[in-house]
């Protein structure tokens, strides 16, 4: 659908509803919340069901970051949630003197008793990676021997803002479109305490199975 359908679509259901009036503003904003909670509802089921990883797919992404042992994710404006991480790191027993190494995540509750443990520590063998916050920052930090020669992250990124304004259409796929109409609308029933509300969020589960 292009916004105009995904706004005509909106407007048909409200009216079948009774539901108050929305302005076309007031219906990008709950389109926008439909869309990052469509998205955040999916990737509960991302690796696991290949129907999901289609819905999602656009918003797979990739970041590159070279001679870096951290990553500050507030620098990158459209993240949402880690994917992978690989990092490039040296080794002299191969040709091109580095490898690529998948990065395990380290719960924070066990970092400290691994890194004494000389089977489980990190090191450029067995690299791992914890998130935190750091009082300011969301971070990500590598634990290794060394610093990497390059972090690979994967990472599902939010999706653009959509607008009848300037117009801008979602960039998920076509056959996610109807279902975040409906979680829009029931957003939208939902702040009036419209009585049809019950109605849409039934809808909307026998649309997400």
């Amino acid at each position: 659908m292009t916004i105009a359908e995904m706004h005509s679509l909106c407007d048909l259901l409200l009216d079948k509803a009774d539901a108050p009036w929305f302005n076309p503003t007031e219906k990008d904003i709950f389109l926008n919340l439909a869309q990052i909670e469509f998205t955040e509802t999916r990737y509960a089921q991302f690796e696991a069901i290949e129907k999901r990883r289609a819905e999602l797919l656009p918003l797979v992404t990739k970041a590159v970051y070279n001679s870096v042992n951290t990553i500050n994710l507030d620098l990158v404006t459209d993240f949402l949630y880690v994917l992978s991480v690989r990092v490039l790191i040296n080794d002299a027993c191969q040709t091109s003197g580095t490898r690529l190494e998948p990065v395990m995540p380290i719960q924070l509750d066990d970092f400290a008793g691994m890194q004494q443990d000389p089977f489980n520590k990190s090191t450029d063998s067995n690299v791992g990676y914890t998130q935190y916050n750091d009082g300011v920052n969301n971070i990500i930090e590598i634990h290794s021997d060394s610093v990497p020669n390059q972090i690979q992250l994967a990472y599902l990124k939010m999706p653009i803002d959509v607008s009848i304004t300037v117009p801008t259409n979602s960039e998920l796929p076509d056959g996610t479109h109807e279902e975040i109409v409906n979680i829009a609308v029931r957003k939208m029933m939902m702040t009036v305490q419209d009585p049809n509300y019950q109605v849409q969020l039934n809808e909307i589960q026998q649309q997400g199975q």
